[in-house]
């Protein structure tokens, strides 16, 4: 075969092998996985219920830290711990098998993915993710505080 003949069905292999992959396909992936142990969802409405009810619950926000310097939900009972070093506080007992935790990110992935992890490798039993995240928070009036210090405010997203 020709030199000019096997650059262009290595250069159409590359092509197609590019193509084909979708990144969006591990997402998806780790999406369905996360799903076979977490069955519980709260959505904004309802937490705010849960607030006003004083259920005995904690926060455990696993976005990263320049993410809730912008703003967290306004809640006493909140834990700030990346979804990357989960481990860290489940061995330094920060999180405990027992208790009810309601998982927050920005859109629910990342909170979904590590109330998986402590149900499937830590056993815990209490996990429950908030549908939407902050973003849904937010767009349900939900109050938020910032590391301004400017207090609880109401933020509206823009259409």
């Amino acid at each position: 075969m020709k030199l000019f003949s096997k650059l262009v069905l290595v250069g159409a292999l590359a092509l197609s092998s590019a193509l084909a992959y979708n990144p969006l396909d591990g997402v998806k992936a780790q999406k369905a996985e996360a799903l076979k142990y977490v069955k519980n969802f709260v959505t904004a409405t309802e937490l705010t219920q849960w607030i006003k009810a004083k259920k005995d619950f904690t926060i455990v926000d696993v976005r990263e830290p320049q993410e809730v310097l912008a703003g967290k939900i306004a809640y006493k009972n909140s834990l700030f711990i990346p979804r990357g070093v989960l481990y860290g506080a489940v061995k330094k007992r920060k999180l405990t098998p027992n208790k009810t935790y309601v998982f927050v990110c920005r859109t629910g992935h990342r909170a979904l993915l590590a109330a998986a992890t402590l149900k499937k490798y830590y056993n815990f039993k209490n996990v429950v993710v908030l549908k939407g995240g902050i973003k849904a928070w937010i767009k349900n009036n939900g109050t938020i505080t910032n590391a301004m210090k400017l207090g609880p405010v109401k933020i509206q997203l823009q259409k």
